[in-house]
């Protein structure tokens, strides 16, 4: 199956935030126990494999491997954002180390203005890291080709650290491994965790206001808000993110049309030329009901917060909207799987729960389709996803056995134990692999990564376009502007942005 996510702008998010850049198979959340109570025990099936020699077939290579792990760097001291007390990756290494004498692992700690660049450089050069950080949607489009070894013929065969799957892929998770593939089908790294959005919200304060439980529809996420105000208790205080908040429901609102709007450029996801074929040909366009559709439902949500923040931009005041709901004063917040780590960092007292975005119904709207789109603003897009170098982008790969033995130590990695381990000490992200756990905190956010990729929304076709349709959003919900002008300003952010992508590429619309 080809990839669909649509949209790097999360991750480009993350970067600022958590040090972090930007129905095919197993479900993590459906596979039984964690990972490190599953069948078998994983520290004696990684030891019995390391006394056994891990990869049995690789020569007797003996030297260094060098591994950038970004925001999984453990010890790090020169990475502005990382976790200094994480530590979980270089106890991994030692045990491997200790299990294959001549062997060193050395974690790269230093940061990178631009590492896109950085990486080009390297690999140009032949000097790429061993194992690198790197994203699905980079390598297979950002990144210069040839740069990762192809790890497909690896993924069908036995991780000698896994001994109870007859593949290393049958340990992975599924949905996100065949829909992160390349075009062609290649699978390029190992991702083991899971950018997860979410309403997270404050125990105590549901408890004052009579609420026994997490909102589960979006009748009930109205309902619990109304008793939090009524209560005197503020709901919810933050800037609502047009480009997040539009993916949920546009998502569900587009399914059925997903695949034509994404077909206009051939190839997967929605690409720009994709958006602006779809504002030309009047789908994505206040012509179709479903694109303003779901304005006045979402005003019902905001009509309970408080209005401090409704027209502000979210890169600006984002910080201020969370240090309040950190702060105790408000009793629910939007935001994404980092927000436990920065509360723990804000030794925050109350407890903290999550609940995802809810599963729409006809009853809540006729424009829904009913899909779960509670996945549509994150993604496989966090920071455990590691590459191997080819020998063209690294030199020392040409040393002979070194590629079977850097292999090897990235399966010793990559066992669903270890992801679970380094994903969850981290605290940022997800682990994705069937019979993983994620952090107490976050338990209902894992079924997103067993989610389609499949994310619709309209901002990347023109550099202004995100910037006024946040702007329109802010003043409407905000009681500033009604709908009828809303729409008509809308329209006109689209017109504009459909003509300057035209003249940018020199697109002519009608051959589409």
């Amino acid at each position: 199956m080809k990839h669909r996510f649509a949209s790097k702008a999360l991750p480009i998010l993350l970067a600022a935030i958590a040090i972090v850049a930007t129905g095919c198979g197993s479900n993590a959340s459906n596979n039984g126990n964690s990972a490190s109570n599953g069948s078998g025990n994983a520290s004696e099936n990684n030891a019995a494999a390391a006394n056994g020699g891990g990869n049995t077939a690789a020569p007797a290579w003996t030297g260094t491997i060098n591994m950038y792990a970004q925001a999984y760097t453990p010890d790090a001291k020169n990475i502005t954002g990382i976790k200094t007390d994480q530590h979980k990756l270089r106890e991994l290494a030692d045990e491997y180390e200790k299990a294959h004498p001549g062997i060193k692992i050395k974690f790269v700690d230093e940061e990178f203005k631009d590492y896109t660049q950085t990486v080009r450089v390297k690999a140009a050069a032949g000097e790429l890291f061993d194992v690198y950080w790197a994203q699905w949607a980079e390598l297979n489009g950002t990144f210069p080709k040839g740069i990762a070894e192809d790890l497909t013929e690896y993924f069908g065969k036995p991780n000698p650290y896994i001994p109870d799957k007859a593949t290393w892929q049958e340990a992975m998770n599924g949905t996100v491994v065949n829909e992160t593939a390349a075009p062609g089908g290649q699978h390029y790294n190992i991702n083991g965790d899971y950018v997860a959005t979410a309403f997270f919200y404050n125990k105590e304060l549901f408890q004052q206001a009579g609420i026994a439980e997490a909102p589960k529809t979006w009748a009930e996420l109205i309902d619990a808000s109304k008793k939090l105000q009524a209560a005197g208790i503020v709901a919810m205080s933050q800037a609502p993110d047009f480009g997040w908040f539009q993916r949920h429901f546009m998502s569900d609102f587009y399914s059925k049309d997903f695949d034509t709007i994404a077909a206009f450029d051939k190839a997967p996801g929605i690409s720009s030329l994709d958006e602006a074929v779809g504002i030309s040909k009047g789908l994505l366009s206040t012509k179709d009901e479903r694109f303003m559709g779901w304005w006045p439902m979402f005003k019902q949500l905001t009509d309970t917060w408080k209005k401090d923040y409704l027209t502000g931009d979210p890169g600006v005041v984002g910080a201020n909207a969370r240090n309040d709901f950190l702060a105790g004063k408000t009793a629910i917040f939007y935001d994404g799987s980092w927000l436990p780590n920065n509360a723990a960092d804000a030794a925050v007292k109350f407890e903290i729960g999550s609940f995802n975005f809810p599963v729409l119904t006809a009853g809540d709207t006729p424009l829904s389709t009913g899909i779960d789109a509670s996945g549509a603003v994150g993604g496989p897009n966090g920071a455990f996803q590691f590459a191997v170098a080819t020998k063209e982008a690294d030199k020392s790969m040409k040393e002979p056995g070194k590629k079977e033995a850097v292999i090897d130590w990235l399966q010793f990695v990559g066992t669903p134990e270890h992801v679970e381990q380094a994903v969850n000490e981290n605290g940022n992200f997800v682990p994705t692999w069937p019979g993983t756990k994620p952090n107490d905190s976050m338990k209902e956010l894992a079924s997103q990564a067993s989610k389609e990729l499949k994310a619709i929304g309209v901002g990347n076709s023109s550099a202004n376009l995100g910037k006024d349709l946040q702007r329109t959003f802010g003043l409407y919900l905000s009681g500033n502007m009604d709908l009828d002008k809303a729409t008509a300003n809308v329209q006109k952010a689209l017109d504009a942005a459909n003509k300057d992508y035209a003249t940018k590429n020199d697109t002519d619309y009608s051959k589409y």
